[in-house]
């Protein structure tokens, strides 16, 4: 090839590979090129598009004032709740401004980032309780994270100006830096209600209008699903404000200020205010970070409060921050006015302690958390949540709420009346709340939740501090030895703990202790026995001393579930065996000598074969008569201290068949619900290890007063329990006399 060829040859291949890489770099843009119909960013969307333009301008205006245009028009996955713009002029009406020009730069700020959600969600996905990766749960979800956030806040604290942010967990010393305190916006669609269980109704009492089937707080979605590069857009017909917490509602509420006073202790100093902490020392970065943003008059301050209480007022949150569990669920608070709580401290709470300043911390955190819920409760589902005490919300919701709010971290209910929480409307109040007898209710501790339930009647009879000191106990609690009975701690706690539980009465119904003067038998709580007649009071003990205990009937108390009752004393336990409980009976005296002449009696210890000094005993002792009949018949030898052997042993099985362990039966009307009797187990065993049995029946008079009891043995003969004879208290044993021998 010349010189002049390759002259031609050279540009003329440049001009065909530009050409070539033109078409390329054509292919290439439309290959990758951003397509035709996929919709632009949600500024551009609501701004430029034709279905919008126009629409929403009052909406763009406040986000390009609040700084958020750039982020709306660029990357991002956003939910948009949108107003348009006839949502914003009802806006301007109902706050009586002419326009957005009316409108100052927090709000705007405020109204922007409430409006949008982390992430994209179309009406479907909207639903779904994101509780990780292939386990969504659907159509759980009725709350998301906005972007806005409250921050810092000036406050006045004790008297004194101080920079405050609120808790983002539950309990003090548990905040969170890297955690906004993000509010959260509440919608409601219609597979949310089916999934709760809920209707309609339970929507509209907290709006003034009618469920559409799809709302965001107090807005109607009047378009939803609408698709941009960067989220999805929802056009709602009313403007939405960023929520107040439970505290900040609380905090603007002068009705409910007492009640707003004794959950944060108000009447405490800020060094023994143990309810709520305000903590700048632990968290310095707080200062640094918003002291750049804002002018601070000092240090940035934590405002959490007790991890006693069920949740912080002030966390947006949930139980578990980490996770999405604020989706699908908030806290609910009852939040008695001035005038109803007044009247609880007036007649209940302060009966004994007269200022708040002197309730035990412990109490007021039983007074706040039974009025806090970690759950939505709706209104129709009163019934079915329980409260921090385990208690459903005792209100009816058409006479006692009268005020009812979807605040941002959880429902407000101002009601008229205090809920009536068991701690302090049960039985267990009386000690509860009376310093008088603090000692009693330190014993009850392991058994509150059980006597203060409303579905088990008890009696208490009260136990005071004096009576306790009286009868030789000392209670030094952080001690060693805590508990000491006359100078000794030996078994000194087992001790007092057995006398409290015979203060403690089993009742089918509290009507059952209205009357005190007729005679009666009543189960303790150990499984013990105490009677009651004459408007006096015995147990073992005090038929021991031969001393029954008075009642004071004009302080009895009827409770919401039993009776509280004051006696002068407290009720004893026997110190002897049970053989010397039926020796010292008079009525058993023949049955006394058979057992004391007996192989199963040792004397030198006072026991019974076969009968353990903390086992459960009913021992059925014929009376004399029935004894000297049994002789007569051949059925008993005539000589208790017979030598023979065979009559010995015929002694014991007699004995044998008359002890019933592991079981206290009395004539009452209870244990025994087989309208034909019950069978027990006797202490005579065969030799083939088959326990013999009786049949107990007391439904003669159909399980009514005044109470029956027979006893059918063996071979069929029924013996009547002589009831003036019986009903003996005895070492964990009752002792009643029959009318006839028991055969075997």
């Amino acid at each position: 090839m010349n010189k002049f060829t390759i002259r031609i040859y050279l540009p003329l291949l440049a001009i065909i590979m530009s050409l070539s890489m033109i078409s390329c770099q054509q292919e290439f843009d439309e290959y990758y090129a951003r397509p035709a119909n996929l919709a632009g960013p949600v500024y551009q969307v609501l701004s430029d598009s034709a279905r919008f333009r126009g629409n929403f301008d009052h909406y763009l205006a406040l986000v390009e004032r609040a700084g958020y245009k750039e982020t709306l028009s660029a990357a991002g996955y956003w939910t948009v709740f949108a107003p348009d713009d006839d949502a914003f002029e009802a806006y301007f009406r109902e706050k009586g401004i002419s326009g957005i020009q009316d409108i100052d730069d927090e709000t705007a700020f405020k109204l922007v980032a409430y409006s949008l959600v982390f992430n994209a969600y179309d009406l479907n996905t909207l639903g779904l309780y994101q509780t990780g990766p292939g386990n969504d749960t659907l159509s759980s979800a009725f709350r998301r994270k906005t972007a806005y956030y409250t921050g810092v806040e000036r406050r006045t604290v004790y008297g004194e100006q101080m920079e405050v942010i609120g808790a983002n967990r539950n309990g003090i010393g548990t905040f969170a830096v890297n955690d906004n305190n993000n509010k959260y916006v509440p919608y409601f669609l219609n597979n949310y209600l089916r999934q709760k269980d809920i209707t309609a109704r339970d929507i509209e009492a907290f709006y003034n209008r009618t469920f559409s089937g799809a709302q965001v707080d107090r807005a109607n979605i009047a378009i939803s699903n609408v698709r941009a590069e960067n989220g999805i857009i929802h056009v709602i017909d009313r403007v939405i404000e960023p929520l107040p917490n439970i505290e900040n509602y609380l905090a603007s509420k002068p009705e409910y200020s007492l009640f707003k006073s004794i959950v944060e202790m108000e009447y405490r100093n800020r060094a023994n205010n143990v309810a709520v902490n305000y903590d700048s020392e632990s968290y310095p970065q707080l200062t640094e970070r918003y002291g750049a943003l804002q002018q601070l008059m000092g240090p940035v301050h934590v405002k959490s409060y007790s991890g006693q209480y069920a949740f912080a007022p002030n966390n947006e949150n949930f139980l578990r921050a980490n996770v999405n569990d604020a989706q699908t669920d908030s806290w609910t608070i009852f939040a008695p006015t001035n005038s109803a709580l007044q009247q609880f401290l007036d007649e209940i709470l302060l009966e004994n302690y007269g200022a708040l300043s002197n309730v035990p911390d412990d109490i007021i955190f039983d007074v706040v958390n039974m009025h806090m819920f970690q759950s939505a409760v709706w209104p129709s589902k009163f019934r079915d949540n329980t409260n921090a005490l385990g208690e459903a919300a005792r209100f009816d919701y058409e006479s006692n709420v009268i005020d009812r709010k979807v605040l941002s971290n959880g429902l407000f209910y101002g009601t008229n009346k205090v809920q009536e929480g068991n701690f302090f409307f049960s039985v267990y109040g009386k000690p509860y709340l009376n310093p008088a007898y603090s000692i009693m209710r330190t014993l009850l501790g392991p058994y509150r939740f059980t006597i203060s339930s409303p579905g088990q009647n008890f009696g208490l009879i009260m136990m005071s501090n004096q009576q306790i000191v009286d009868a030789g106990f000392e209670y030094n609690p952080g001690t060693p030895t805590e508990w000491t009975f006359n100078g000794s701690g030996n078994l000194a706690l087992d001790r007092i703990n057995r006398m409290l539980e015979l203060s403690l009465i089993q009742i089918d119904n509290p009507s059952e202790l209205a009357d005190l003067n007729t005679p009666k038998i009543f189960e303790t709580f150990g499984g013990e026995y105490i009677r009651i007649e004459n408007n006096q009071v015995f147990a073992s003990g005090n038929a021991d001393e031969g001393v029954a205990l008075d009642f004071d009937i004009s302080k009895s108390h009827l409770a919401n579930n039993g009776y509280v009752l004051y006696v002068n004393g407290l009720l004893k336990f026997t110190e002897k065996t049970l053989a010397q409980s039926i020796f010292d009976a008079p009525q058993f005296s023949r049955f006394s000598d058979y057992l004391r002449g007996s192989s199963l009696y040792n004397s030198s210890t006072l026991q019974i074969e076969g009968v353990g000094s903390g086992a459960f005993f009913t021992v059925l002792a014929p009376s004399n008569d029935a004894i000297e009949q049994a002789v007569i018949d051949g059925k008993l030898p005539a000589d208790p201290f017979t030598g023979n052997e065979l009559e010995r042993e015929q002694i014991a099985t007699f004995l044998k068949y008359h002890f019933i362990p592991r079981n206290t039966i009395v004539p009452d009307g209870k244990k025994i619900v087989n309208p034909a009797g019950e069978e027990f187990n006797t202490l005579f065993v065969t030799l083939a290890g088959e326990a013999q049995k009786v049949i107990i029946d007391n439904s003669a008079n159909g399980n009514n007063p005044p109470f029956t009891m027979t006893v059918r043995d063996n071979k069929g003969n029924v013996a009547n329990v002589v009831i003036p004879q019986s009903n003996v208290l005895a070492n964990r044993a009752v002792i009643h006399q029959l009318d006839r021998v028991l055969e075997y």
